[in-house]
């Protein structure tokens, strides 16, 4: 891991492997981390770039209002510093919205998109859950955690897990930031690209958990249904979170097909 100083903050990140760049974007109240069960495997055949997003990890905040403009110029400033000029970007949730938005701007360095579990615009299905993640931080991390929970693995998974996601939940208590967690909440609630996605021209893949109750597959058909010629993958008994055991290995021969496709 490294740190870089761009945009008025300190982020952190993790580069490795050499070939093709995938650049990987976490979620709400995650961190690089996330993507270890992927980029693990990945880092042998492709460079693979993760960061904590501003406020989450061990990347800093200014104070400045955050808004999926700032993370997305964070990320730009970020690949500047690191010199890559191009990469295959993969994004979850928050972070779909990140390189779906980069992608608008900055279109020169997107050789393809892969996003999971996103949305293209704060719809009315999205307004009673966002309301509940953010009074929920107000409490406290455990009371967002419980909160947010059930929207990301299934029931089965929640039993199975359960005394490993207690332990889970109380362990990143410790150190969660949750004044990062709140502003990347609400800039959610000013998000909209919709009208903007047909200007996508890269190869795209939308990604999206059947059972999805936080992002539903209406909310995503929206982004494949305005990206010309990309495609929809559902998994089946996945919620809001993809990179779940069962998925993996579909995942990482997802990802290795669609880098040939566009090598």
């Amino acid at each position: 891991m490294a740190k870089v100083n761009v945009n008025g903050i300190s982020i952190n990140y993790k580069l490795e492997g050499e070939g093709e760049t995938i650049v990987f974007v976490h979620g709400l109240s995650d961190s690089m981390n996330y993507w270890n069960v992927l980029t693990n495997e990945l880092k042998n055949s492709y460079r693979t770039l993760t960061f904590d997003l501003r406020g989450h990890g061990n990347s800093t905040d200014d104070g400045s209002e955050t808004t999926i403009d700032l993370y997305q110029e964070d990320l730009y400033q970020l690949l500047k510093a690191l010199k890559i000029e191009n990469a295959v970007f993969v994004g979850l949730s928050l972070g779909g919205n990140i390189i779906l938005n980069l992608a608008i701007n900055h279109p020169e360095m997107i050789n393809g998109l892969i996003v999971m579990s996103s949305f293209p615009e704060h719809s009315e299905s999205l307004e009673k859950i966002f309301n509940d993640f953010e009074d929920s931080i107000n409490q406290g991390f455990v009371e967002f955690y419980d909160t947010i929970l059930p929207y990301t693995l299934t029931e089965d998974l929640l039993v199975k897990h359960k005394e490993l996601l207690e332990n889970i939940k109380y362990d990143a208590a410790k150190t969660a930031n949750t004044e990062g967690i709140k502003k990347g909440i609400i800039a959610g609630y000013r998000f909209n690209i919709t009208d903007k996605l047909n200007t996508i021209d890269a190869p795209t893949l939308v990604i999206a958990g059947e059972e999805d109750n936080l992002t539903d597959l209406e909310i995503q058909k929206k982004i494949s249904d305005n990206i010309k010629d990309s495609e929809l993958i559902v998994f089946e008994n996945t919620k809001h979170n993809i990179l779940i055991g069962r998925n993996i290995d579909k995942l990482l021969e997802i990802i290795n097909d669609f880098m040939l496709k566009i090598e």
